[in-house]
């Protein structure tokens, strides 16, 4: 069975290698072997798996132990910071309150909606509808969001889902090795992934932060855009970085 991938992408790497070569002895006139230092480009292919229904689901959880950490420690939410503008008349009019809002009510009723037959394996069908309906809202939302400046980077469903997203990047970003898929961030444990692909970012070789920066971008461009395809993604990363 063809294993399914979001994107995959080769990036080629410089390795120096002791080689034997054999050359004519200018002294002797004899042909002699000696060692010789080589570079070769060696291709890596990297791959973005397709997630499981599993992988879903813990993603959709870390969004929501995340969410309520946050919200423990007294960050507002976006629901919170809608009204505070509504009330004093800044940042949105009255029209674009209320369409956020009740699309930020959709989309919570969406997620828990999902969570839940999730849980009891009920109809897939039904689920991927609502899964479709609530990655719309998202892009919807993520649109208003980018319109406002940045208003709403620090509230707690926007630090919510920077983490459930960092969760998809640990989870299905892999190296390939001999068509075996290897863990691209070391640990056990999400902390000790996400601690990885902090040091990779900061200190990692060129290779490391090269692929680390196609995974975050690609990964969040599916993030908003699930069915995006191999082709989208070369589209989008080209502008992105063009």
């Amino acid at each position: 069975m063809a294993k399914e991938y979001i994107y995959k992408f080769t990036l080629e790497t410089k390795e120096k290698k002791k080689v034997e070569v054999e050359r004519k002895n200018e002294k002797t006139g004899e042909m002699e072997t000696v060692l010789s230092t080589k570079t070769f480009k060696t291709p890596v292919d990297f791959v973005i798996k397709k997630p499981t229904r599993r992988i879903i689901n813990e993603a959709e959880a870390q969004y929501a132990i995340e969410l309520s950490n946050n919200i423990k420690k007294g960050i507002v939410t976006k629901n919170m910071m809608v009204k505070k503008y509504a009330d004093t008349g800044g940042a949105l009019t009255e029209d674009e309150t209320k369409d956020m809002v009740r699309k930020l009510q959709r989309s919570n009723e969406l997620a828990n909606k999902i969570q839940m037959l999730s849980v009891t394996e009920k109809d897939n069908k039904e689920i991927l509808e609502l899964e479709s309906e609530l990655l719309v809202l998202r892009k919807e939302l993520v649109d208003i969001e980018v319109s406002l400046q940045g208003v709403y980077e620090h509230t707690a469903d926007a630090r919510a889902e920077r983490s459930m997203l960092l969760w998809y990047v640990v989870q299905l970003c892999k190296k390939l090795k001999e068509d075996e898929e290897i863990d691209f961030f070391k640990g056990v444990l999400l902390e000790d992934q996400i601690e990885d692909l902090y040091e990779k970012d900061e200190s990692g070789s060129k290779q490391e932060q090269e692929a680390l920066a196609i995974f975050m971008a690609a990964t969040s461009y599916w993030f908003y855009n699930s069915d995006a395809n191999q082709e989208d993604i070369e589209v989008f990363l080209e502008k992105h970085n063009g």
